[in-house]
């Protein structure tokens, strides 16, 4: 099993970055996100826990093209999530 990291303003249809984390036959069963570091904490079917660093090339803001300006606000980035969210309902 590997985890898929995807940017969903980017592209939602291809993954920026995958991991493997376990075997085929154990299965993931929880993912948590650390809200100040970029860490990935995931439980298997096993009671193992693994923790994952998200890379800084990943971190890095993405760049804009000629003549469109990315808005860096809070606001804004909640507003992109609120417009993701709103496709899958």
């Amino acid at each position: 099993m590997a985890i898929h990291v995807f940017d969903l303003s980017i592209n939602k249809y291809e993954a920026l970055c995958q991991q493997k984390v376990v075997s085929k036959k154990t299965k993931l069963f929880n993912i948590e996100f650390n809200p100040v570091h970029p860490i990935i904490i995931v439980g298997d079917g096993h009671g193992h826990v693994t923790s994952l660093k998200l890379s800084p090339n990943l971190r890095k803001k993405p760049k804009d093209k000629k003549g469109q300006e990315l808005p860096m606000s809070p606001e804004a980035e909640k507003a992109k999530m609120e417009q993701l969210l709103s496709l899958l309902r």
